[in-house]
């Protein structure tokens, strides 16, 4: 947790902030070691330039904290907004997950104060620990036998929602865990809907199937997608399609590179095939203690890629009225390249 805090103030000096404030659950989990659920209720974490970073929060919520950090109590006849004033001055970076009505009733009460978008720490968060790339290793390598139970419930005559069901099931009993997000079922041409809704749709002969799952160990996130044939399908052109963007896009990864150029190397693969209009979203996203963090894998973001960065390469075709494919894998980047940190194998679609 030290170690966390102290690269954030270095960073902070170098920037010249004076602060910043935090409110992203999994932010103060990932300097904390804590869990949070407040509610609507204001908490704060401010990690000043120099000294103790603070946590101000309701006296509703009982919590010890190590002594690295200062609880800053407040009730509900009290002003949270004004208790956060009294510890920022100057240059102050405030996450995006600050709720607006906090920040404004701050912006009317310190006009003085200079606030910037708080992305350092994202940025830090994006670079994973030795501790953080284990656990990232075994969600993944947990997921991977989750997906294997997959192919065998992939059966005719179920439901997409069934089908999500007993993969909710299968997470509990092999990967002792929960879906670290809501699981992705579709069936023939519900395929083209990348973030499609698993409903009554029953699975027959030829049908495509996409399942988008993940779950967690220790509280780090895995995620993957695979895209199966319940026998031959006319999709499978395109399948071979998505996974050579895939492996492109893999292969393109290692520290230097910009996040938009491994988008360029998975897209252009796409493009080139004739389906460049059908890839319809980013490449990928980061993922740690969220699924979805900082930076994204997009023709937009020219951030540059650094040794222990995490995230997917999830590259798709999504045509209307007939259907999708998506491939999904993480990757951990490495000295020289990247650890593909899912196992399942991408070459047998066809059930």
């Amino acid at each position: 947790m030290k170690e966390r805090i102290e690269r954030l103030q270095k960073r902070m000096q170098e920037e010249g902030l004076q602060a910043c404030l935090i409110s992203d659950h999994s932010a103060m989990e990932y300097f904390i070691h804590r869990q949070f659920s407040c509610g609507e209720r204001l908490i704060a974490l401010i990690i000043t330039a120099q000294g103790l970073p603070k946590l101000v929060l309701n006296e509703l919520f009982p919590l010890e904290l190590p002594s690295d950090f200062e609880l800053v109590r407040y009730n509900d006849t009290e002003d949270g907004v004004q208790i956060v004033s009294q510890f920022l001055t100057g240059k102050v970076g405030v996450d995006k997950f600050w709720p607006s009505g906090f920040l404004i009733r701050l912006m009317a009460q310190r006009p003085d104060l200079n606030l910037v978008d708080g992305n350092l720490v994202d940025r830090i968060r994006s670079v994973k620990d030795k501790e953080e790339q284990a656990k990232m290793r075994q969600a993944s390598l947990n997921n991977d036998r989750v997906m294997a139970r997959v192919r065998e419930l992939i059966q005719i005559g179920k439901t997409e929602k069934q089908l999500e069901q007993e993969i909710n099931a299968a997470f509990r009993e092999l990967a002792d865990s929960d879906p670290s997000f809501d699981t992705i079922v579709a069936f023939a041409e519900n395929c083209a809907d990348p973030h499609a809704v698993p409903g009554e749709k029953v699975l027959t002969e030829g049908m495509s199937v996409i399942v988008d799952m993940g779950c967690r160990f220790e509280g780090y996130c895995s995620d993957m997608t695979r895209t199966f044939f319940v026998g031959h399908n006319s999709m499978e052109a395109v399948y071979e399609t998505v996974r050579q963007a895939n492996l492109a896009g893999i292969a393109a990864v290692k520290p230097g590179v910009r996040f938009c150029d491994i988008d360029r190397a998975c897209r252009q693969v796409i493009e080139q095939a004739g389906y460049g209009p059908y890839f319809i979203h980013r490449t990928g996203h980061g993922i740690g203690l969220s699924v979805h963090e900082p930076f994204d894998v997009s023709a937009v973001d020219e951030i540059v890629v650094e040794e222990g960065m995490c995230f997917s390469i999830e590259p798709g075709i999504y045509l209307p009225n007939v259907g999708g494919v998506r491939i999904e894998d993480l990757v951990l980047v490495t000295a020289d390249g990247c650890e593909v940190l899912n196992h399942d194998p991408k070459d047998q679609p066809v059930l």
